[in-house]
């Protein structure tokens, strides 16, 4: 990072450090380790794709390989936003003690999940290299895009919910009830073709369809609107710039309200 400044530099240093504890510290004195980075979501997979390929006629070959991506997106994202939204009040005592940059306890987070994020899908791509025949590699130069769009939309709801929640609990407890209805109106476990269509435009106002829709056309060529998914970055844009707002605003009063 030879182009940042001496401060920029040290922000970065600080961020990546958490970053490794968080890491190193996720599976320490698990027998499996690292593994679990896969195990999880494939065992997530195999249950609801016992359940959910009687019910939704989804027309694809192979519904469980349809659902495994959608999972692990789906995962990183509510995973980091669930840990994060509470996370100020969880590290108080380092707060107090210490003056670092605040966004960084978030940042880490979201990157060390990003890092298990990568790894699955890197072993995911790998088998479907292995398994299927006329994969449109092209296609898979979109994945990096689709992977950043992800990470700002979380990076930004992230700092949003848990600089709100310093102030007011309350947040903490909304973003747990929010979750498990936000994965009911994402399509991680059906598509948007079974649904009418006036539904179909609602959920576009949802940034993670569109972002799911990306991953599914570079992986499996599925189809996709292009339309929604300027709205959705456009949406995405304005979490984000509002996520950092909010922080900047209410980050210098951390320590008098936790």
């Amino acid at each position: 990072m030879f182009w940042l400044n001496n401060k920029q530099k040290k922000w970065w240093d600080f961020v990546l450090a958490m970053t490794e504890k968080e890491i190193k510290s996720r599976y320490k004195m698990a027998v499996f380790g690292f593994l679990w980075i896969f195990l999880n979501p494939l065992l997530q997979m195999l249950v609801l794709g016992l359940i959910f390929q009687f019910f939704v006629p989804i027309k694809t070959i192979n519904y469980f390989e349809f659902l495994f991506p959608g999972l692990l997106i789906w995962n990183f994202f509510s995973y980091t936003i669930t840990k994060n939204t509470p996370m100020y009040i969880n590290e108080r005592a380092l707060i107090q003690k210490a003056k670092f940059p605040r966004e960084s306890i978030v940042l880490s987070i979201v990157f060390s999940n990003l890092f298990h994020l990568l790894i699955s899908f890197l072993m995911f791509m790998l088998w479907t290299l292995l398994v299927r025949e006329g994969v449109d590699l092209t296609r898979w130069l979109v994945l990096p895009i689709a992977v950043g769009w992800l990470t700002v939309l979380t990076s930004g709801l992230s700092l949003l919910f848990s600089s709100l929640n310093v102030k007011w609990r309350d947040i903490n407890f909304g973003v747990q009830a929010i979750m498990p209805l936000w994965f009911y109106a994402t399509p991680v476990v059906y598509t948007l073709d079974l649904l009418p269509k006036w539904i179909e435009r609602i959920i576009y106002l949802n940034p993670m369809t569109a972002i799911l829709g990306l991953f599914r056309w570079s992986i499996f060529g599925m189809a996709i609107s292009w339309e929604p998914i300027v709205i959705s970055l456009v949406m995405t844009l304005i979490i984000f710039v509002t996520g950092v707002v909010v922080f900047k605003k209410e980050s210098p009063f951390f320590d008098d309200w936790i």
